[in-house]
């Protein structure tokens, strides 16, 4: 298994909120760095290599993390220009070994009592093509400002709304997933032929089940902080403090 940590945003609200220009992926949180929390579930999940895919300001990502973070061997992916999450999810996923799965994470989001059991179980089995991570949230506005995930009884995914207007359930999808051989080759044969298109996890897990792939739902973690505001960060600092 393969891990890929997107960090390439510039994190403009996050900026905007605090006006200080730091690269979002470095914030701390109890002396940790956002970034920290997504390697070290990679290592829980005993992962060996991971990608990071960094944007203009990835050298100073590169300086704080450098080739090793504990046993984890550390590869940096430049996405020249912002042009979304699936552009820069393609970009480690064009150098990367196609016969693995791949745990896809973003730098800014950061779980409390990540599900490491469950999570490895779903590895070894692979039973669905890929693997959405939620959390249940019982605020509807924490899930109006991330996505919301439907599901059947079975808990396989039907649809993803991208920042929804209208809540339906407290299923909160995160960018915690899980992506097999078949998926990831789906993956790079669509979204290299459009590269100036700018597509989210969303649109990718949408366009995964409307191909017939099967999709899954898990519980990633108890608890999941999406930092992209100084109230968001300021949230998380009180809940680990």
């Amino acid at each position: 298994m393969i891990g890929v940590i997107l960090a390439a945003g510039d994190g403009t609200r996050l900026k905007m909120s605090t006006g200080q220009d730091i690269c979002k992926p470095l914030r701390k949180i109890k002396n940790t760095y956002l970034i920290e929390f997504a390697l070290n579930n990679l290592i829980e999940l005993e992962a060996t290599k991971a990608y990071i895919v960094v944007g203009k300001q990835g050298y100073l990502i590169r300086e704080a993390i450098g080739n090793k973070y504990r046993n984890l061997d550390i590869h940096y992916v430049l996405q020249e220009q912002q042009n979304g999450l699936m552009n820069a999810f393609l970009q480690a996923l064009n150098i990367i070994d196609s016969n693995e799965t791949v745990v896809l994470q973003l730098s800014d989001e950061v779980f409390v009592n990540l599900n490491t059991e469950t999570i490895k179980g779903i590895l070894k089995t692979e039973k669905s093509d890929f693997y959405c991570g939620v959390t249940y949230e019982e605020n509807p506005e924490k899930i109006r400002n991330n996505f919301s995930v439907e599901t059947d009884s079975n808990s396989a995914l039907v649809k993803c709304i991208e920042k929804p207007q209208i809540v339906i359930n407290n299923i909160k999808g995160t960018g915690f997933s899980i992506f097999n051989v078949k998926t990831i080759k789906a993956i790079k044969e669509t979204y290299k032929t459009e590269p100036e298109k700018i597509y989210d996890l969303c649109d990718c897990f949408n366009y995964l089940t409307a191909m017939g792939y099967a999709g899954s739902t898990f519980i990633v973690a108890e608890k999941e902080f999406n930092i992209n505001t100084i109230s968001d960060l300021t949230e998380a600092k009180v809940f680990f403090e």
